[in-house]
């Protein structure tokens, strides 16, 4: 099993995509499979992660100047749609 702490998001993206094109190989015996299944499973968890921690970054930087108010990415959305705070 390979370590991802130094892998970027995107190259665990491609990672995924590779795997499944794997996948797809209908000559590909079951061993084989069932480890590039695993593989596939630790790199979309590995993302998730990156996503929920992309997230809460966001959101410590959409805290509002007074009183450090922390919004959720949809209210930052519906700010950037109106244009207003």
């Amino acid at each position: 099993m390979e370590k991802y702490e130094d892998l970027r998001f995107e190259e665990a993206l491609k990672k995924i995509e590779q795997i499944l094109k794997q996948l797809e190989n209908k000559d590909l015996d079951l061993e084989e499979a069932i480890y590039l299944y695993e593989e596939g499973l630790k790199l979309i968890r590995f993302c998730e992660e990156k996503l929920k921690n992309a997230r809460t970054r966001v959101e410590v930087i959409l805290r509002e100047k007074e009183g450090f108010k922390l919004e959720s990415l949809e209210k930052a959305y519906e700010i950037l749609k109106n244009g207003s705070k």
